[in-house]
């Protein structure tokens, strides 16, 4: 009996022994890993994170544009938004009144916030529900990161730890004052120091610069548009974006995203404050603009105050034709930078548009000025020689007067009588290029096959760089190079459509005999594989385009003598009338200068401004001062790439001949080694009627 009852006693021992020593086998061995991290992060505080900081926007000289820098933004606490019942409560103990009481006085304070910063409650509702998503986003990161819920700093009050929201950004020393002194009125709210985005040269190239935005709804969801967006990032996706972040839109902004953006930064402290964890944040890519910002306010001066005294829409181009770099992108009208966000409204209903860049995504017909092109055609297709003579009768087809018709005989029912090229250019003689045209229709039969030149147009038109994007990077149109009638598109009439920028980039490559390099805003963009190549063209050609050019400007009977000529640089280029469908003609002026050494390439257009010597040649003629003024036009102007540059060199001539500097010397020659155009040295200005 004893013996029985105390085997069942042993045996009754030996089980909770075994089960004992199982229990520590799996608590120990086989769940360890998993308790030593809970206990591990018991003693951690929940993880925070460190803000992005964007790259600075510097131009040519190394003059910042745009750069983060020290704000205040106005933060409330995640629980002041989402207010649900049991903080409430907790509040209402806190303040020692009833949870009504404590509603009502949450409802004060965002009313107050309202009239302090003058946003509309509606605005700061919306950006609560911002932050509700952006809290989400928090919480699914912390999730991936450590494969549970942990509750962040984020969605806390009232604990060491916790961390508000911005939701008034960078507010001025008035309103922080407003808050600092009277917590009782603003309870959910602080005040904390951050970054904002700095435009430091205000209305100056904001078209280029470009903005920031709120991220939307589409760019956190990515898709072809923003297929780099949210890409994972390790530790973390700490370069993802969560509502509530700021994203580049238009200019350098927001084609340079992906440099810029930096990606944020990952902390955790442990229980007793010390630090366990740190990843820094990784700044974004600095970026520099070969864009002369001390010439571009001069262009846009040009064109806000036009010699003639009347100001209208309108654009400017700049190039460097030796290296392909973009000096000055101007637009106008415009606005400044600095006061876009409390601006914008009015800014969208402007009927002048000033948040369009015309000088890189406005599209125009572009009058004569594309007869640079049906000339380049001709020679290099043998249809044209410089010899070759045409007559003018102010019609092409007397049977029908209204058909085809020069500008001459339209304004004052003359006639160019029979010329040859280089009067025709120096003219600007319609008649004569319409033969131009349907000569390079003229097959071996003899016959004039006008589907042939217009093929041979849109060839050559390509070739020269029109009909697709330059590759600068800013969102260019490709225009529109598909006229029916080669007769219009000699003219640059009929279905064409350019943008000032590539019009720059036609006078660049005749400037250069077409060894001008591809276009280049942004030195760490390396141009695209489909960027222009370089185009080389005969330079006998050239010479004698650029020496006809120069007489438009700098010889009696020039469609831009007088209005564009200056007493001390030979400037060459075309005007362009072009027809705008209503009103007056659009006004083009294209060209380059020095014309014996071209240094510079440059198009204007003012819209419905009228003739093109009248309306763009002032312009483009006080441009061509300002670039003398700084430099631009001097010999001993440096043009390799000034600063940091991309992948890609820019600025070395084809075949690694460099271009020299020189002015014509006692030889006759060029700094390119050709003959120099026969233009004379100086010729005095007369005034035009």
């Amino acid at each position: 009996m004893y013996a029985t009852r105390l085997k069942a006693v042993l045996v009754v021992l030996g089980l909770g022994v075994l089960i004992l020593l199982g229990t520590l086998v799996h608590i120990q061995v086989l769940q360890g890993s998993r308790y030593r991290e809970e206990a591990q992060q018991r003693l951690r505080r929940p993880p925070g994170f460190h803000p992005t900081i964007r790259g600075a926007i510097y131009d040519r000289n190394g003059i910042a544009l745009a750069q983060d820098v020290g704000a205040f933004d106005v933060c409330v606490y995640f629980p002041f938004i989402e207010m649900d019942g049991a903080f409430v409560a907790q509040i209402a103990r806190q303040w020692r009144v009833t949870p009504d009481e404590a509603a009502a006085r949450v409802q004060r304070m965002w009313a107050s916030l309202s009239r302090l910063t003058n946003i509309p409650i509606e605005e700061l509702q919306r950006r609560a529900e911002t932050l509700r998503a952006r809290v989400d986003v928090i919480r699914d990161s912390v999730i991936q990161l450590h494969g549970r819920r942990i509750r962040v700093r984020e969605e806390t009050y009232g604990e060491r730890t916790s961390m508000p929201h911005p939701i008034v950004y960078d507010v001025d020393l008035k309103t922080v004052g407003a808050i600092a002194s009277r917590p009782e009125d603003f309870p959910g709210l602080a005040v904390e120091t951050t970054r904002k985005r700095e435009y430091t040269q205000g209305p100056v190239a904001p078209h280029v610069i470009g903005r920031l935005g709120e991220v939307t709804r589409e760019d956190l969801a990515g898709g072809e548009a923003h297929a780099d967006i949210n890409v994972p990032y390790p530790p973390g996706n700490l370069k993802r974006y969560w509502p509530g972040d700021w994203i580049g839109r238009g200019g350098v902004e927001g084609a340079c995203e992906s440099l810029v953006r930096g990606s944020r930064g990952l902390f955790q402290k442990g229980i007793e404050g010390n630090l366990l964890d740190d990843i820094p944040p990784v700044p974004g890519r600095d970026l520099h603009l070969t864009l002369d910002v001390a010439l571009q306010a001069d262009v846009e001066d040009a064109l806000d105050h036009p010699p003639g005294g009347t100001r209208h829409n309108g654009a400017a181009v700049v190039i460097d034709c030796r290296t392909g770099e973009v000096l000055a992108l101007a637009t106008c009208p415009r606005f400044d930078a600095r006061l876009f966000t409390t601006d914008y409204p009015d800014l969208a209903r402007d009927p002048a548009k000033p948040l369009f860049n015309r000088a890189v995504q406005g599209l125009y017909p572009l009058g004569s000025t594309f007869k640079a092109i049906t000339a380049t055609a001709g020679l290099h297709e043998g249809t044209l020689t410089p010899q070759t003579s045409y007559t003018c009768e102010g019609t092409l087809d007397p049977a029908h007067p209204n058909r085809f018709r020069c500008d001459i005989f339209v304004t004052h029912g003359a006639s160019h009588g029979t010329i040859a090229l280089r009067t025709a250019i120096q003219k600007s003689c319609n008649i004569y290029f319409y033969h131009v045209a349907e000569a390079l229709g003229r097959d071996p039969s003899g016959r004039h096959d006008l589907e042939l030149a217009r093929e041979r147009l849109k060839w050559w038109a390509d070739r020269m760089g029109l009909g697709r994007p330059t590759g600068i990077g800013l969102g260019e149109p490709a225009g529109c190079i598909d006229v029916h009638d080669p007769r219009n598109f000699a003219v640059g009439q009929g279905e064409l459509l350019v943008t000032p920028l590539q019009v720059a980039q036609v006078y660049g490559l005749v400037a250069s005999d077409g060894h001008m390099p591809p276009l280049r805003l942004i030195r760490e963009l390396a141009p695209p594989p489909d960027a222009r190549p370089r185009a080389p063209l005969n330079p006998k050609y050239m010479a004698f385009l650029r020496d006809a050019f120069t007489a438009v400007v700098n010889e009696q009977g020039g469609t831009g003598y007088g209005t564009v000529t200056l007493p001390d640089v030979l400037i060459a280029g075309k005007t362009g009338t072009a027809q705008a469908g209503s009103g007056e003609p659009h006004a083009w002026f294209a060209g380059f200068a020095p014309a014996e050494n071209p240094h510079i390439a440059f198009a204007v257009i003012i819209e419905h401004g009228g003739h093109g010597g009248t309306a763009a040649g002032p312009v483009a003629r006080e441009i061509v001062k300002a670039c003398q003024a700084h430099g631009y036009l001097d010999d001993h102007t440096q043009i390799e790439p000034i600063g940091p540059a991309g992948p890609a060199e820019a600025g070395k001539p084809e075949e690694g001949k460099p271009l020299k500097n020189g002015k014509n010397g006692k030889n006759g020659k060029n700094g390119h080694g050709r003959p120099a155009p026969g233009a004379p040295a100086k010729v005095t200005p007369q005034p035009v009627g």
